[in-house]
């Protein structure tokens, strides 16, 4: 069995989502189409009974003797009622009318209801089906005869075999295990049908007539852009009902982005950023920079898309201008899906088409209730009449009733009457009732890590809020599960979130604790709730947390210094984030439980002398006027992180005897630190330590003998240090130095990966020649130093480098022979390189990939008339040809067959002559010859010449993409027991993609693009087991600024490379 891809005339946007059974509309999983008398006894009674034992529901007609000769309406339905479609062909298929017609149904359904159809071609090649040859030609001759007079009927067969004969599918030949096939068939069904009832399935009931309806709106207007508004109140289910037709959906169009929570999001990043992350969704491409909020980038970009975007959550016009301002922006065929609480923005933005999710049904309620609660669609008997007054309390309001059948989930009678009496005390708060009855059911760790979730930390980072809550002692990873499998929150792109009223419950349950004195309350986030505490001196042992920031606020609640001795009351406070206050003498009546400190703008030359948090795990003094930390020995033995980021002030670190568990230090950009205590040297558990930018820093402290843990040391920017400790190269666990920037001449002999950038001339060579006897070396960069004018013969004793960035080296002129082992070449912007035999020796390594982007020098290399490039690549076939051994050299020991063995992107004027077929433009399709798979085939060569149209230096990204397509039939005489394939099989598919940014262009500069894929690579060990026939070549771009001007191709036998010589 060998999976193959198929080539739909269609590109496969009908049958591509891998969701298209997640909605409840089907009744059925699968539907068999088959001819009985070919296949029931031998192959479709066992299809259907292997589906049925993995319990897929599936339909097969079993009225054989009363068929006629069109299927019944019912049967047709059936059709229609299907996710999946199987269409076993055999040799009489097309002799039944019964068969075409319900053939034509399928492929009906296939286009317009997103059905997934399966052909499996039972004893017929598929050429044979797709064409109307051998026996089916044979029987269609016969239908001309007898439907002479209804020519429409012929030709909806025709095409109905064509487009699903042309689908991905199966071939069971004479030699077929027949019991594997159906493994095979029964597998891929399970696979999708598992990815299509996701995490988001349950939330479905009660929505299919709105997906259909939504869908149908979409398919009767898919020749337009096409904009669809969910409007409703929060909760009622307008962002999952986008999140399934966005799933479903997706892989049908060119592009998607699913833009969440648009109105939170804008309240704290400008527009901007949504922009950029709009275009780096749909473009695939991080990194895009726009510089001011202009919608013409959106439109430049996406008006020839076919693209799906999701709006949610938007509450002001502007961000709808300015992410889908008109229909004209995006391609033809285009869905824009916007979600809002306020239905007269969309008639603002002149949306037509408005959806109003509706409150659940009684029965829809109960179903989705009794799920949760009982992981069941029907109620325990004794819990009916419960079931049904939480059902008619919760009022169809789908969050409510997932979120409390979760929490009585396993409860006894008991303890549900007992809720539910609680959930009736309030009824004007039904909803939030609903959700705290979830949080009761906590533990009380859990219930700690929701409150400072829901108060602090929604739309944070995971790992970031994990670390925080792990330094107040909760065991956060695990909690966040528990909270996640309690739907109390969600975790999207790795933030952390949670529904609108499930937040604001979490707050309110925070508020009751003391509804008029916010000093009794465990939780502060609001600037005059802190103020209030402070100034009326108000606060209780009650206050656990608090997390705020006073920038950009009320000036007035700032200045609570006169006020901070109300912090000394906060004597459980165990977490405090405050930003852009003044509050050293606060500080000094801080609670002896604090365990995480920060304190962005810290205005104090240090903390206060009586500073002695022993619970303290992270210190935070980001930006702060710190200028020593504390004097003599503070005793801090739980401290792991001490991060004094760009405080600019500060003149020394402390004495690090107390903290001896310290794991990370980040004194980036304290551009005054002039001193390291030599105590730093014992903290046997420090990983990393961050010194970059600290541009006074002279010297490091000698002995490192207990660093025994450090695994990254940033010097980058420290101009005045010189020298590196002597022992330093004895820390056997550092694997990261960047000491770019700095006047540092030797480096120790243990380092992985090193970069060094920007060398000063007076030590350049000096520490050049140190670092090339870094025996262990994997990754150097030394891009941008004006002082390399040549590399040290020796780095071809670099046995374990692979990758090498000389970007931008302007004044390198020369390279050596590299190490064997070496894969990547960076020597973008080199551009006084010239040319040299020695630049032939980067072909000896067993997989280059080498860019000489802007090496303008390199053009003149004329060799044979093709250029450096071509000339490379002889060389590199030449030695695959004959090696050593004599042999010729697969690619079976590379490292990484999943791209070219061999690339270079180089200044060029035209594709090599040695390409025979060549085009004009970004693609090529052509005819191979029947023999091209013989054993002397060694591989295929691809290449395009391309332009940059700008001029001048430019931060953009650009990329060029190659795509690359070979198709055939599969031989009737096959040795494999099953091909999974398709009348015209894609024998192989590939992309890669070539990326440049940050440089100079200039317009006149055309560069080349060459590769060589081996066969092995493309085929594996099979690969004189196809046919192929046509090869098609593509070349495409993220901007429009990237001009492909020509391409070619070219198949590589071993004669081809013995004529070099």
């Amino acid at each position: 069995m060998c999976p193959m891809d198929s080539m739909s005339t269609e590109g496969g946007s009908t049958s591509s989502p891998s969701t298209s059974s997640s909605t409840p509309r089907w009744k059925f999983d699968v539907f068999i189409s088959f001819r009985a008398e070919d296949t029931l006894a031998d192959f479709t009674d066992h299809l259907y009974a292997a589906l049925k034992q993995k319990g897929i529901l599936t339909f097969k007609d079993d009225n054989i003797l009363e068929r006629g000769e069109s299927p019944s309406t019912e049967l047709l339905k059936a059709v229609e009622e299907s996710s999946f479609a199987i269409v076993v062909f055999s040799r009489n298929y097309a002799s039944s009318i019964w068969c075409l017609d319900e053939l034509a149904e399928i492929n009906r359904c296939r286009k317009e209801t997103l059905n997934i159809v399966l052909p499996v071609f039972y004893y017929v090649h598929p050429s044979d089906v797709r064409r109307q040859k051998g026996d089916f030609e044979y029987q269609f001759a016969k239908h001309e005869e007898r439907f002479k007079e209804n020519i429409e009927k012929l030709e909806v067969w025709r095409e109905a075999l064509r487009e699903v004969a042309n689908l991905s599918g199966w071939i069971a030949t004479g030699d077929s295990n027949v019991s594997e096939l159906i493994k095979s068939i029964v597998e891929r069904i399970s696979q999708n049908l598992s990815s299509s009832f996701s995490s988001i399935t349950n939330d479905l009931v009660g929505m299919d007539s709105s997906v259909q309806e939504l869908i149908t709106a979409y398919l009767n207007n898919r020749n337009n852009v096409f904009m669809i508004g969910i409007c409703g109140m929060g909760g009622s289910g307008k962002t999952t009902l986008a999140r399934v037709l966005y799933e479903k959906l997706h892989n049908s169009f060119e592009g998607s982005s699913f833009i969440a929570n648009v109105r939170e999001y804008s309240e704290k990043i400008d527009l901007l950023q949504l922009q950029q992350l709009l275009l780096a969704d749909i473009l695939g491409v991080r990194n895009i920079e726009i510089r001011t909020v202009y919608h013409d980038m959106i439109k430049r970009r996406l008006c020839h898309k076919k693209v799906l975007i999701v709006l949610d959550d938007v509450n002001k016009l502007d961000q709808l201008e300015n992410l889908a301002g008109e229909h004209g922006w995006f391609g033809l065929g285009s869905l824009i899906i916007i979600t809002t609480r306020d239905e007269h923005l969309l008639f603002q933005h002149g949306v037509r088409e408005i959806h109003k999710p509706n409150a659940l049904s009684s029965d829809d309620a109960l179903k989705l209730f009794c799920l949760k609660a009982f992981k069941d669609e029907k109620a325990k008997e004794d819990y009916m009449q419960l079931s049904l007054d939480v059902v008619r309390y919760a009022n169809g309001h789908p969050l409510a009733l997932v979120t409390f059948g979760s929490f009585l989930f396993g409860r006894t009678v008991d303890v549900w009457q007992s809720a539910l009496d609680r959930y009736k005390k309030n009824p004007k708060r039904e909803i939030f009732d609903s959700l705290k009855v979830s949080y009761d059911g906590l533990e009380e760790m859990w219930k700690d890590i929701f409150l400072d979730v829901a108060c602090f930390f929604r739309g944070k980072m995971r790992d970031q809020v994990i670390e925080i809550l792990e330094a107040c002692g909760f065991h956060a990873r695990l909690g966040i599960q528990v909270l996640k499998e309690k739907s109390l929150l969600t975790i999207e792109n790795d933030t952390l979130q949670m529904h609108d009223l499930v937040q604001e419950m979490g707050m309110e349950i925070v508020r009751q604790e003391s509804p008029e004195e916010p000093g009794e309350r465990s939780r502060l986030w609001l600037h005059k709730d802190l103020f209030h505490v402070l100034m009326n001196n108000t606060a209780k042992t009650a206050i656990q947390a608090i997390v705020l920031d006073l920038s950009g606020g009320d000036e007035a609640y700032q200045h609570i210094e006169p006020y901070s001795q109300g912090f000394s009351k906060m004597c459980n406070l165990r977490l405090l984030i405050i930003s852009n206050v003044h509050i050293p003498n606060g500080l000094n009546h801080r609670s002896n439980e604090l365990k995480l400190l920060e304190c962005c703008g810290y205005s104090s030359k240090c903390l206060p002398s009586r500073f002695q948090s022993k619970e303290l795990v992270e210190l935070r003094l980001r930006f702060s006027k710190i200028e020593y930390l504390w004097r003599g020995v503070k005793c801090l033995d739980k401290l792991k992180v001490i991060n004094l980021e760009h405080s600019i002030d500060l003149i020394e670190t402390p004495d690090f005897t107390g903290v001896p568990r310290l794991e990370k230090i980040c004194l980036r950009g304290c551009k005054s630190l002039v001193k390291i205590d030599p105590s730093i040297g014992q903290l046997s558990k420090l990983t990393v330590l961050n010194l970059e930018f600290c541009q006074s820093l002279i010297n490091l402290p000698s002995s490192t003998d207990s660093l025994s843990s450090l695994e990254i040391l940033i010097l980058l920017g420290c101009s005045k240090l010189a020298n590196l400790p002597e022992n330093l190269g004895k820390i056997k666990s550092l694997k990261e130095l960047n000491f770019t920037g700095t006047a540092i001449r030797e480096v120790p002999s243990s380092i992985s990966f090193l970069i060094c950038r920007g060398c000063e001339k007076h030590f350049f060579k000096s520490r050049l020649d140190s670092v090339f006897c870094v025996h262990s070396l994997k990754s150097l960069s030394l891009s941008t130093n004006k002082l390399v004018f040549a590399l040290p013969t020796n780095i071809s004793q670099l046995q374990k480098l692979e990758s090498l960035d000389l970007s931008n080296c302007i004044q390198l002129q020369s390279l050596p022979e590299f190490p064997s082992n070496l894969i990547y070449i960076n020597a973008k912007g080199c551009s006084s390189l010239e040319l040299s035999p020695a630049l032939l020796s980067a072909s000896n390594l067993s997989q280059p990939s080498i860019s000489f982007f802007n090496c303008c020098k390199l053009v003149e290399y004329n060799e044979g008339g093709d250029g450096l490039a071509f000339a490379m690549l002889k060389h590199y076939l030449q030695r695959l040809i004959y090696p050593k051994t004599g042999s010729y050299e697969t690619s079976t020991k590379r490292k990484d067959r999943s791209r070219a063995a061999f690339q270079i992107n180089i200044p060029g004027l035209d594709v090599p002559e040695w390409l025979t077929h060549r085009s004009i433009g970004h693609s090529i399709l052509l005819e191979w010859p029947l023999n091209w798979s013989n054993s002397r085939w060694m591989g295929i060569s691809l290449c395009a010449l391309f332009r940059i149209n700008c001029c001048g230096y430019s931060s953009e990204r650009y990329s060029l993409k190659g795509h690359v397509k070979a198709y055939g039939d599969m031989p009737h005489d096959t040795s494999k027991v099953i091909k999974e394939t398709s009348s015209e099989v894609v024998i192989w598919e590939t992309s890669f993609e070539v990326a440049i940014r940050e440089t100079s262009f200039d317009y006149n500069v055309c560069h080349l693009w060459l590769l060589y894929w081996s066969r092995d690579d493309l085929l594996g060990e099979d690969w004189n087991d196809h046919e192929c026939s046509q090869i098609n070549v593509v070349f495409d771009s993220n901007s429009p600024s990237v001009e492909v001007i020509k391409c070619a191709v070219r198949l590589i036998y071993e004669q081809d490379v013995e004529e070099f010589i």
